[in-house]
C-alpha cells in the first residue's frame, strides 16, 4: 500500500509540475481544470471534454469547444465552437471563428474569418476579407478576392453587392 501511495504521491507531483510548462499533449475538461495551464503552447494535440484553452496550438485539436489565445497550425476537429486569434490550417466545427488571419480550410454551419485566405464551406460564411472560395446558403465579405457559390452571395465593397448563386470578386 506505501508503494502504491509514493507512485500516487510522485506522479501527482510530476504533473503539477510539468502544469504551467509547455506540453505536447492538453487534457481539458473544462477551464481551469486542464493539463497542462490555459498559459501552455502545445506542440502535439489537445482534448477538449467539454472546454480547453491555451496560448498556442501545432497540431491536431480535438473537443467539444475550444480556445486558442495567439495561433493554432493544424487541424481542429470540435462539435460546438472553435475560437483561435490566427490560424493555419483545417477547421469542422458547428462554428468556426478566427478573430484574426486565417489561411486554410473552414467547415461548419457558420465559419468566420476577419481577414482570411482559403475556402470556407458551411450554411453561413462570413468574413471582412477574403481570398478564394466561399460556399454556402449565405456568403458575405466586406472586401472579396474569388468567388463565392450559394443562395444569398453578398461582397459589400461592390456596386451590386447581392447576387444569388454565383459572385465574382476582384
Amino acid at each position: 500500500m506505501k508503494k502504491i501511495l509514493i507512485a500516487a504521491l510522485i506522479a501527482c507531483t510530476a504533473v503539477s509540475l510539468r502544469a504551467e510548462a509547455d506540453g505536447y499533449v492538453m487534457v481539458s475538461g473544462i477551464t481551469p481544470g486542464q493539463l497542462p495551464a490555459p498559459s501552455s503552447a502545445i506542440h502535439g494535440g489537445r482534448l477538449s471534454l467539454i472546454y480547453g484553452e491555451c496560448r498556442e496550438l501545432y497540431g491536431l485539436d480535438i473537443g467539444v469547444s475550444g480556445y486558442v489565445r495567439e495561433r493554432m497550425y493544424g487541424a481542429q476537429f470540435g462539435v460546438v465552437l472553435n475560437y483561435v486569434d490566427i490560424a493555419m490550417g483545417f477547421q469542422s466545427c458547428f462554428a468556426n471563428y478566427v478573430e484574426h488571419e486565417f489561411y486554410g480550410f473552414q467547415v461548419g454551419a457558420w465559419n468566420h474569418a476577419e481577414d482570411g485566405v482559403g475556402m470556407q464551406l458551411g450554411v453561413v460564411n462570413t468574413a471582412d476579407s477574403f481570398a478564394g472560395f466561399q460556399l454556402g446558403l449565405f456568403n458575405w465579405a466586406n472586401d472579396l478576392d474569388g468567388l463565392q457559390l450559394g443562395l444569398v452571395n453578398v461582397i459589400a465593397d461592390q456596386a451590386v453587392p447581392v447576387l444569388p448563386f454565383i459572385n465574382i470578386g476582384w
